[in-house]
């Protein structure tokens, strides 16, 4: 330990650990033993790994979900003298290889990837061969798919450790909201000691003041919080649900005298980029965002005064670690949520958004279950393609081929290619080499590439042409970035194509597929609802008559961290009482037909009530955005309506048919995904299954 705290000072400038670090470094360092962190944002969750990384000797791996956030570390810990470095999807290949180089030439200490780079072969064979003492999970709990923000890719890391068959390998897991059974569920998933190997910090900051406040509409909040901004001591963030509401309320402050700046992920990284630049060295900066500021980026300031939440959070989950960027100097900072009737049902509606009809996951399972395997046995898929033609958001149909892997055995994902290469020579005298290049290879793909009159001169698809010339599409590929390596291209990969390992006979009748499509669909209805479950605690949580910090800090499973139970900041213990809001979450109300007459004219198919519901509540999906509809005025119309009654009425109205006052033909898209699924059925189902009868003998 000596060695952990002379790193502690030298390198990272402090004089001692805070919390429990110094316990998180010694279990780790001493006892090898795993590790779970459960501290809150701004905790020091970083140096629980960072010191016992400069400690052991080998590659600490650091899995974190988004490239931004990795990218912060990195220049971070670059800036104090460690050799730290990413690989992530943005780098060009000269970058990743000068990365690999460090790697295996033992000088990095750090490594930060994503957990889908552990589905890529050449990554995890690479990682056989180096001496890799620390995993560390960050935000950890996206490993529990009843959590807020699971992520599929995420399970697979528990897997990833226990085949990587090293000696020592030890893992810590980090996250800041994790409710005791995710807590549960980390500690189950990389054989931590719940009790000796869990560290955590109690929810309870007594700086911070929770306030819940009501409004009619966005004017009465406006009313409401513009006087309380005008009189703010240090920054402020006010989160929002929506991108258009970041815009808007950015505007509407703007209006009212007040500099506020809005961020959202619909932003260039340019912009988002300057504006947290700006809130940075800002004394009393306001942003209006939606998570994704947190999320997307870093947001390491000590003095932030004000975190308001103009629309109400979907999650405590959400709501804490948001909460959780006030006050981090221990001064008073004050949290306001407001509570507002209209919010609601939209809200409520984006629970359930992500859910699709059953008959999209049978007619996509058909496709993947009767796909024959390539020369190499395994699947590839399309899946921008597969999201268009089934309406399933790229994150749910990620969730379901999770599923197929992880709970169903059936596939097992591995290195994805890209069919599609652009690419353009950077001078005229690299033009000349290629042209010259005389290699079998280099031939094949010029005889493939196309001419275009854009930024990249050429175009060749790595797929067809395999199917043209001798060379496999990895030996094209191959070569052309042996051509960038020397320095003659400027490339662009796009298309990729996820690839599945067949890892046991797939079902092919549609008795067995309907069977297992029934079982995925009711898994997805049940994460539905503990979404919408989870919706509903935030508002009991905001109108309990309890102290707001006591009942959160219970909800963390710290029960009796908050002195008597009351903290004298929130609304409760300031008027004894919660304001009154009386939301009626399951009111039945009646709708108006020529609403849902409105829906029904502007999209003629009638295969999918619960398209025709997020057009109605303004939720987009990949065939809403395919037939364009997204910006049509009645787009979102009724959001403020009940959802289940929308999809009852939509239900009645796909049984009828209706089509009488349809303006356009049904989308080319929606017809071929029945009839080609089909096709492909009737003409290989039988084959299908002897071919695999053979494979499997």
């Amino acid at each position: 330990m000596e060695q952990a705290r002379q790193i502690l000072k030298k390198t990272f400038g402090f004089s001692e650990f805070r919390l429990s670090q110094a316990q998180v470094v010694e279990r780790l360092i001493e006892k090898d033993k795993n590790v779970l962190v459960l501290y809150p944002t701004g905790g020091g969750k970083s140096l629980c790994y960072q010191i016992p990384a400069l400690c052991l000797d080998g590659l600490t791996l650091v899995i974190s979900p988004l490239i931004a956030l990795m990218k912060d570390q990195v220049d971070v810990l670059r800036s104090k003298g460690v050799q730290a470095a990413s690989l992530d999807s943005s780098q060009t290949v000269t970058q990743s290889n000068l990365v690999k180089t460090s790697i295996k030439e033992g000088t990095l200490k750090i490594l930060y990837v994503a957990p889908e780079r552990l589905n890529n072969e050449t990554f995890v064979e690479m990682m056989r061969s180096v001496n890799i003492s620390l995993v560390a999970i960050d935000e950890s709990h996206c490993i529990s798919q009843w959590g807020t923000t699971f992520r599929p890719e995420y399970l697979k890391v528990a897997r990833f450790v226990q085949e990587f068959g090293v000696q020592r390998l030890v893992c810590l897991c980090l996250t800041a909201t994790a409710t005791p059974p995710i807590a549960l569920d980390i500690c189950n998933g990389f054989n931590i000691d719940p009790e000796e190997g869990t560290f955590r910090i109690p929810m309870f900051r007594p700086n911070l003041s929770f306030l819940v406040k009501v409004a009619e509409n966005l004017e009465d909040k406006l009313a409401q919080v513009v006087p309380i901004l005008k009189e703010r001591t240090g920054p402020a963030i006010v989160y929002v649900t929506l991108q258009a509401h970041a815009e808007e309320g950015a505007r509407l402050l703007q209006n009212r005298g007040l500099e506020a700046k809005m961020y959202h992920a619909g932003m260039s990284s340019e912009d988002r980029q300057s504006i947290q630049d700006y809130f940075m060295a800002s004394e009393r900066g306001i942003v209006v965002a939606t998570i994704a500021f947190g999320t997307l980026c870093s947001i390491d300031k000590n003095n932030i005064r004000q975190v308001i939440h103009l629309y109400m959070p979907k999650t405590l989950e959400n709501y804490s670690q948001e909460v959780g960027r006030a006050g981090r100097d221990g001064l008073p900072s004050t949290c306001i949520m407001f509570l507002s009737e209209p919010d609601i049902p939209t809200l409520e509606g984006f629970c359930r958004g992500d859910t699709c009809s059953k008959t999209s996951i049978h007619l996509w399972l058909q496709e993947v279950m009767l796909k024959e395997p390539g020369q190499d046995g395994t699947i590839a898929i399309n899946q921008y393609e597969q999201t268009r033609t089934y309406d399933i958001k790229s994150t749910t149909l990620a969730l379901l081929y999770a599923e197929l892997e992880l709970q169903e055995g059936l596939i097992r994902a591995v290195t994805p290619y890209y069919a599609v290469y652009e690419f353009n020579p950077k001078s005229p005298q690299a033009s000349q080499i290629i042209n010259r290049d005389e290699h079998p290879t280099a031939k094949a793909i010029r005889s493939c590439m196309r001419a275009r009159k854009a930024q990249y001169q050429y175009i060749i698809d790595v797929t067809g042409a395999e199917k043209l010339t001798p060379f496999s599409r990895s030996e094209l590929s191959k070569w052309l970035m042996h051509w960038e390596m020397d320095g003659l291209i400027d490339i662009k990969a796009s298309q990729v194509r996820n690839r599945y390992q067949i890892l046991r006979e797939r079902p092919t009748s549609q008795e067995e597929i309907e069977k297992l499509a029934d079982v995925m669909h009711k898994r997805m209805v049940e994460r539905e609802e503990t979404a919408v479950a989870r919706l509903r605690s935030v508002v009991q949580f905001a109108t309990d008559n309890k102290c707001l910090a006591d009942t959160l800090a219970a909800y963390f499973g710290d029960s009796d961290v908050v002195p008597d139970h009351h903290c004298g900041r929130c609304s409760y213990c300031i008027d004894g009482a919660m304001p009154p809001f009386d939301a009626q979450l399951d009111k039945i109300q009646s709708l108006d037909p020529s609403l849902i007459r409105r829906v029904l004219d502007i999209c003629p198919d009638r295969d999918d009530p619960l398209l025709l519901t997020r057009i109605a509540y303004g939720i987009s999906s990949p065939r809403i955005t395919m037939l364009k509809l997204g910006k049509n005025p009645v787009f979102g119309s009724l959001a403020s309506e009940n959802w289940g009654m929308l999809v009852k009425a939509f239900e009645e109205a796909c049984e009828k048919g209706d089509q009488t006052r349809a303006t356009s033909a049904p989308s080319e898209a929606m017809a071929a995904r029945t009839s080609s699924v089909k096709r492909k059925q009737d003409a290989s189902s039988s084959a299908s299954r002897s071919s695999k009868q053979r494979r499997f003998k």
